[in-house]
């Protein structure tokens, strides 16, 4: 797309936005003088939401949360329940706008739970209602059936409310919602019936109630999706005419869009054309990108039916630079939240294993241990208590046969010898009593170590199935590691092939320029646009998604401009030294871009008609030097003529040059300085203090 296209898309997109602006700054400025004054709490409370709800009407999200974080405290000290309620409504709105669905949620909820506590059922309603267009959101337009239907759940409590309440306009809104929560689900019946309830109450309230042209443009699109494009077009007219009255430009835009698509597909081309420059026209006054994709779709296809291809190939270009735009915001959006959900479940997860792991563990072992001791106390006490117990036996057994032995001896030897045999063979049976009680007590302790042996093996069944528990784990979370690193290489194959894609439509430009310098200009911007698309390139051939190898990286766009200006490695000196070989992709690209402008400078200007001349001393050379000292530091230098310095470090010296205004640009995006010198021909220097 050529820059002044861009300067008009912008400029319009600026103007819309500055308009708005001035038509609430006073609201603002006038609530601000208010909160000057000494007010009450709840008086206080109050207005810092109402210029907290400006801003956010105003897409100023960041300002708009600062006047709510001076409201909270001032709830909170009051116990100011609307007051609180209020506050998490409009910060679940903001959340919600900024993509944050799960934080929207959580505080919707708080709201409906503060506002219940000050008796206002009618806006817990209006948060149901909310949530549920929130949920239909979640559904992805109904690709995620589950969510969408959660959301009809909040809309149909929010119509509950409203119907004890009395309040027609809270119903109307949410007969409307519960229509496009259905159309997501493909149930158009039910969805027509709700559509029609809103428009029956909506007539029955006033025949000029503003509701109806949303009304009518939802029927309107109902039947389109269903190919009825006759029956569509009398509604979306009716649209139209009430939204004319209103002065609804935005209600406008969808109108003539979607009448414009109505004729196409019944292949009236002019009018389909009519209605889409209709939208256009009232486009310039709405700030709504993702609407001003779908009018320029609408434009290209209408023009290009009614064989108008220069128009349709310009509306093209707009559609897809924003389409481009959002495209990054959502991949950007879903990537960090895609990693960071990862993160925490992988954090959770072994947090969790770990710690049921060393409970169990610490338990078991505990049990082992304790059941061990005990049944060892129990062995060693039995074991005393019999041996003493044997002890006292057998001295009391020694005392009575020497007392008897003695008194038979007395009496006669030979009485006293059968005495002495007689007591041999007390003492032998005897010591087999002892024998077997002692082979008792063994075999008792072999059966108690035998418990104990089962015990531990199965304590070690139960750690080997948690080891298996773990080692599943830990499997689960490296193949999800290595699906997250093939999403990232698919994003950067599939951003590689979009710059591939712009490339080649700035080369069909070329066919069709017939000026030399507006060729040679969009032959720049496809050399820019391919310096970028070699940085992907790399990202998804490499393990490493998120780093740059820079010392390939600068080789191969040095030699592919060398080529492109017509130089061989016969007839150039080309010097690259690279001692910081690796960039993340932030770093990388702008830098990229910086060093692209530079080379692409030097051989246009610097070398002039040395291109063929023989010999190393005389022929040009071009060095190129990336380094880390205090900070990264990029040098380029050729051996031309130099440069005119006062043109270049005299930033209010009114230039053309595209190339100078994109380097000194990157410069600043990146956070670095730039210098330019003539040391035997044109110095580059590039110093970025916090690069890594």
């Amino acid at each position: 797309m050529n820059c002044a296209l861009k300067r008009w898309i912008l400029s319009g997109l600026c103007l819309s936005f500055s308009l708005t602006a001035v038509a609430q700054k006073p609201l603002i400025d006038s609530l601000k003088n208010k909160l000057v004054k000494f007010l009450p709490d709840t008086s206080r409370a109050l207005t810092y939401h109402a210029i907290a709800r400006d801003f956010y009407r105003r897409n100023q999200f960041d300002s708009a949360q600062v006047y709510l974080t001076q409201m909270l405290p001032v709830c909170q000290r009051t116990r100011f329940w609307y007051g609180l309620g209020s506050y998490y409504q409009l910060s679940g709105n903001i959340a919600r706008n900024r993509g944050m669905f799960e934080t929207a949620l959580v505080q919707l909820q708080q709201a409906a739970t503060y506002f219940q506590k000050s008796n206002r059922p009618h806006t817990v309603a209006t948060v149901y209602n909310n949530m549920g267009y929130l949920y239909k959101h979640m559904g992805n337009n109904g690709d995620i059936a589950a969510l969408t239907n959660q959301g009809i759940d909040y809309i149909q409590r929010a119509v509950v409310l409203n119907q004890a309440a009395g309040k027609t306009t809270g119903l109307i809104d949410n007969y409307i919602n519960l229509g496009i929560c259905y159309e997501d689900l493909k149930e158009f019946t039910t969805a027509l019936r709700y559509y029609q309830m809103a428009e029956q109450l909506a007539r029955k309230q006033n025949p000029a109630n503003e509701s109806l042209g949303v009304i009518y443009n939802d029927i309107g699109n109902l039947f389109q999706k269903q190919q009825q494009n006759d029956s569509a077009i009398p509604f979306l007219e009716r649209a139209i005419a009430i939204n004319q009255k209103l002065g609804r430009k935005s209600s406008l835009v969808h109108n003539h869009r979607n009448l414009s698509t109505a004729y196409y597909e019944l292949k009236k081309t002019p009018q389909a054309l009519h209605h889409a420059k209709q939208a256009l026209a009232f486009l310039a006054e709405v700030n709504d990108a993702s609407l001003a994709r779908s009018v320029y779709r609408v434009l290209r296809i209408a023009y290009a039916a009614n064989g108008q291809h220069a128009e349709a190939y310009q509306f093209l270009l707009r559609e897809k630079t924003i389409e481009d735009s959002l495209m990054n915001i959502q991949k950007t959006r879903i990537i960090a939240n895609l990693q960071g959900k990862y993160e925490q479940q992988k954090a959770a997860e072994l947090a969790t294993i770990r710690a049921n792991l060393e409970l169990e563990k610490t338990k078991e072992v505990a049990s082992v241990e304790a059941k061990t001791a005990r049944e060892v106390a129990t062995i060693e006490a039995e074991k005393k208590h019999r041996i003493a117990q044997i002890e006292a036996q057998a001295e009391v057994a020694k005392t009575r046969a020497v007392t008897e032995v003695q008194t038979r001896y007395e009496t006669a030897k030979k009485t006293q010898q059968i005495s002495e045999l007689s007591e041999q063979n007390t003492l032998k049976a005897r010591q087999m009593a002892y024998l077997v009680g002692g082979l008792g007590l063994v075999l008792l302790l072999l059966g108690i170590s035998f418990v104990q042996y089962w015990a531990i093996r199965r304590a070690n069944a139960q750690l080997s199935e948690q080891n298996r528990v773990i080692a599943e784990t830990s499997d689960r979370l490296t193949e999800q590691s290595s699906q997250l690193r093939t999403l990232m290489r698919e994003l950067h194959h599939r951003v590689k092939n979009n710059l591939a894609i712009v490339s080649s439509l700035l080369n069909l430009q070329t066919y069709r320029l017939t000026d030399t310098g507006a060729i040679e200009a969009v032959q720049e911007s496809q050399r820019r646009v391919e310096a970028m698309s070699l940085i992907h390139q790399r990202l998804y051939r490499t393990d490493a998604v998120t780093t740059i190898n820079m010392a390939d990286y600068i080789t191969d766009l040095a030699e592919s401009l060398m080529a492109a200006y017509g130089y061989g490695p016969d007839t150039f000196d080309l010097s690259v030294s690279v001692n910081q070989p690796e960039l993340d992709v932030d770093s990388a690209i702008p830098l990229g871009l910086i060093l692209n402008e530079l080379l692409t400078n030097s051989f246009k200007y610097a070398y002039g008609n040395n291109r063929h001349r023989i010999g190393r001393r005389n022929q040009p050379s071009l060095r190129i030097d990336l380094h880390q000292q205090n900070g990264l530091t990029l040098e380029v230098q050729d051996n031309g003529p130099g440069l005119d310095l006062n043109q270049w470090r005299n930033l209010d010296i009114d230039t053309d040059s595209f190339g100078r205004q994109l380097i000194w640009s990157l410069s600043e995006q990146v956070g670095g300085k730039i210098t330019v010198d003539n040391r035997d021909g044109a110095y580059f220097q590039l110093t970025i203090p916090q690069a890594a």
